[in-house]
Order: structure tokens, then sequence, then C-alpha cells
């Protein structure tokens, strides 16, 4: 069975590149892997690397690069999933089953029924970053690296090359502005008279005229949905509201529904 070990950027060179800390040891002293031997390495950024292992140790592997692949497993459109957060390991597993479909971006939000609480906003301690207001607590940073974590381990295990983007979380309330900015922006929609996908006139007219799809949004609120100001605000900025069916899904459910039903449309999954 192929088993993609993850590589950070920095550490490549032209003709070589070196795996440190728990990876290189997973290498080296679990899978007991010798000078000699070729391994598959990835480096989150699109690239798929033959290589030939040419020194090791227990913290570190060094390697030659044999061959390179671009984009290897990975959807063309870049979907970007705005998730509210779901309590306890249940963004873990919404994490790591997004990352498996394609996903190619992560952004936690905290809308009014979210019942996850954070810490202070970037915005409320007045250090606003990438256009909009993070949280960037302590507490908030640590959820971040492990749900970076959990997309590593996903990214390898589902044999893509391109590592998502786990973004910091951020109030809904903040996050609408950038709505605009996709070519296409869907949120899951609990009222009456939202369309289900396949009904979705603007996805079917875009996919028909074959207008640029690359940018799309999709957004999932928690068990209660998004407020109907919440819900008012995002179609003032285009979304457009589609129900994922008569049935009660659990968020991180909805989350992992909503990111393949809109990979298959744009015939990236399936």
């Amino acid at each position: 069975m192929i088993t993609n070990f993850y590589v950070h950027p920095e550490n490549v060179r032209k003709d070589s590149l070196k795996i440190v800390g728990e990876e290189a040891k997973h290498i080296a002293t679990v899978l007991r892997h010798q000078k000699g031997e070729t391994i598959d390495v990835v480096d989150g950024c699109g690239t798929r690397y033959k290589v030939l292992i040419q020194d090791l140790g227990k913290n570190y592997v060094e390697g030659k690069i044999l061959s390179k692949k671009r984009r290897e497993n990975e959807p063309i459109a870049h979907l970007t999933l705005a998730q509210s957060i779901c309590k306890g390991m249940k963004m873990d597993f919404l994490i790591e089953k997004a990352t498996e479909v394609g996903v190619s971006a992560i952004i936690p939000i905290l809308t009014e029924n979210t019942v996850v609480k954070m810490g202070k906003t970037a915005e409320e301690d007045g250090s606003a970053s990438f256009g909009f207001a993070q949280d960037k607590s302590p507490s908030a940073k640590r959820k971040t690296e492990r749900w970076r974590r959990v997309a590593i381990a996903s990214m390898k295990q589902s044999l893509r090359s391109i590592l998502p983007d786990i973004h910091n979380p951020i109030k809904f309330s903040d996050f609408l502005p950038k709505i605009k900015t996709f070519d296409l922006s869907l949120i899951a929609s609990l009222e009456k008279g939202a369309k289900s996908l396949r009904e979705c006139g603007e996805l079917k007219r875009r996919l028909r005229n074959k207008e640029s799809l690359h940018d799309v949004l999709i957004m999932v609120g928690p068990e209660a949905g998004f407020t109907e100001d919440e819900l008012s605000r995002a179609k003032t900025f285009g979304a457009i509201p589609i129900t994922l069916g008569s049935r009660r899904l659990r968020t991180e459910t909805a989350g992992i529904v909503f990111s393949s039903l809109v990979l298959y449309e744009l015939e990236d999954l399936g």
C-alpha cells in the first residue's frame, strides 16, 4: 500500500529534502525504513516526490529526489468550507473527512448559535489580520495547531499533495464581507424555499456556460442553523441558500455532505 510522508516545504531543496521530527521518527524507528529504500513524500503545496533515502537517524531522514509530480489527486476547484465549530473531537472528525474528500481550506466560524466559545478575536485585542478579525487567543491557537496535524495525517492517508489551509476561528459577522470574493458562495439553510444543489440555477448556469468556478465557498452553521439575520446578511453579500434535505444533520455531517455534493457537481468527485 502506498504511504505518503510529509516534509515541511522549507526543508525541500533542488535535488534533496530533509524530514525531521515525529515524521522522521515514524519512518526510521516505527516503519524501520533503511538507506537505499525509496519513499513517497508530499510537501503540502502540491508536489509529490519519489525519494531515495541517503541518511537517517531517530529524528531526521535525508534523501535524494528522484522524481516529482504536481497536484496529484487534487481537485481542479478550490473549495473553502466555512464551518461552525463543532464540540470536542467532532471538529477533528470534520477536518479529517473534509480533507479526504478534497476541501482546500477550512475556516472555523463562530455563529450566533454556535455552542463552542473561544477567546478574544484579533479585532478585540487590536491585532486584526488577513483582512478580517480572527480569534488568536491561546485556546484558538492550540486548537488550530491540532486541527492542522489532523489535516496533515488525512492528506497523507488520502494520497493528496496539497495540505488544506486551516484558518484561525473567526466570528461569522467578521467573515461576511469575504463572501463576495469567491466565484460562487453557497450557504446551508434550514429556511423554507431554499433550493437543493440540483435546483441551484446559478450553479447550473455557470457550469453550462463554462464560467470560472475555481474558488467556491460553502458555509455550514450549527445544528440550530444560521439565524435569520445571519442568512439575510449572507445573502446581501451574494450567498445562495441551499437545503441539504429534510433530515436534520449534525453540523459535522452537514459539512462533509455539502462538500461532497459540491465537488461532485463540479466533477471533482465520483
